[in-house]
């Protein structure tokens, strides 16, 4: 296999993939983090690790609490020579992984190559009939979706990868051929759908995950380009749960991967994918178990995802999900981004709040978004706050972050 990156100048630098170029005994068991500075050169560099049995800290260099916390543990970048001892020395793993940390403070899940291996192997069946020959990642390989998807599962196939540190819409579309598999987030899907080149993609494949991608647009993307979208829902302690194609409803659980509800609902995900170890100020084994705070409502074997119960507000017995509320806000042609929590107010009656940050070219009174979403949900009442911001920040796998 190789990767060809696509340098912004127009040129394009190929890097051709042997184990035997890349295996180098004093890297085994050798232990470093790997930041997010280029997908060209951490490319090169987890291959590098995983052939060498290394152990690595992978972290959006961008978050300086995870910055500071290295630094504190004394872990250097990876290849550097000097060997430290730290507390990660004993653990069984092969990638360590962040949550975002957008509700408290980021996680670490600790993959062993056996967790990250079994489910490359379900990768490869899921994509077998497709008879993908190269795979297109616009994601970075700190988050795990960009590693399983962009990285390990052409690594262990054979595939060639292709990578630019920023596309453009059109440089991406101009890239993909027949049996391309495009790794991707609904920012370029949405981004996609608003460019005027058209181009039959029949037969190229594309994957979506890092955020929900909404139904409108997912129909849209795969009717203008007559090709299918699939959506990969999971997180990073859990790895891959459930996918579904296009603008369907129901989700359907990944093979090996077994869902289950408590009694409110929630989602609980059993599956060999599973961190045995999750991080965040001391270790703590949740053996391949993971109780999420996601709500859904099982149909048979698949199932509808509602939100995490944290982003659900209830409103004369019925649940509505801050994603859904975020979209309506965004079909307005004035509101370029909508981010909406939902906080509790002790001394409002209904106990539950909207709160509602927008990237608008207009400013919009509460009156007016409460009258947008009692169009969409019914004439129900509810309390918000709203607050203008000039640009609401988005994280480097393309998330909506909140803004203290």
């Amino acid at each position: 296999m190789k990767i060809e990156v696509y340098n912004d100048n127009g040129t394009i630098t190929t890097h051709n993939i042997n184990k035997k170029d890349f295996s180098n005994s004093s890297l085994q068991n050798h232990l470093g983090y790997i930041n997010s500075k280029s997908k060209e050169q951490n490319a090169l560099n987890i291959i590098k690790a995983y052939f060498n049995d290394s152990k690595i800290i992978l972290f959006d260099e961008t978050n300086q609490m995870l910055k500071e916390k290295l630094d504190e543990l004394n872990i250097k970048e990876f290849l550097h020579n000097e060997k430290i001892n730290t507390i990660f020395d004993e653990k069984d793993f092969s990638m360590m992984f962040f949550t975002s940390g957008s509700t408290g403070n980021p996680v670490g899940a600790l993959k062993t190559k056996k967790h990250l291996e079994e489910e490359v192997e379900v990768l490869t069946k899921l994509f077998e009939k497709r008879e993908i020959k190269k795979v297109i990642l616009t994601v970075p390989f700190i988050h795990i979706y960009g590693m399983l998807f962009g990285l390990l599962y052409p690594l262990l196939n054979d595939i060639d990868i292709i990578l630019k540190e920023h596309f453009l819409p059109n440089d991406l579309l101009n890239l993909i051929d027949d049996n391309s598999l495009v790794v991707t987030t609904p920012l370029y899907i949405k981004a996609l759908n608003k460019i005027s080149q058209e181009k039959d993609l029949s037969k190229a494949t594309f994957v979506s995950s890092t955020g929900p991608l909404d139904s409108q647009n997912a129909k849209e993307f795969s009717e203008k380009f007559n090709t299918d979208v699939m959506q990969i829902f999971g997180s990073t302690e859990t790895g891959g749960i459930a996918y579904k194609l296009n603008d369907e409803i129901l989700w359907t659980a990944m093979p090996k991967v077994e869902i289950q509800t408590n009694e409110q609902n929630e989602l609980k995900v059993i599956s060999p994918f599973v961190s045995t170890t999750i991080y965040e100020n001391s270790f703590k084994d949740i053996n391949g178990v993971m109780q999420t705070f996601d709500y859904i409502e099982k149909e048979n074997e698949k199932f509808k995802l509602v939100g995490r119960s944290s982003q659900i507000l209830k409103i004369a017995g019925k649940r509505y999900s801050t994603i859904q509320i975020e979209n309506i806000l965004e079909e307005e042609k004035e509101i370029n981004k909508a981010l909406v929590f939902v906080s509790s107010d002790n001394n409002s009656l209904r106990g539950e709040v909207l709160d509602i940050t927008l990237e608008s070219t207009k400013e919009f009174t509460g009156r007016e978004i409460k009258k947008i979403l009692q169009s969409k949900l019914s004439n129900l009442k509810f309390s918000l706050t709203l607050k203008h911001v000039d640009k609401i920040p988005i994280s480097s796998v393309g998330k909506k972050l909140k803004i203290n």
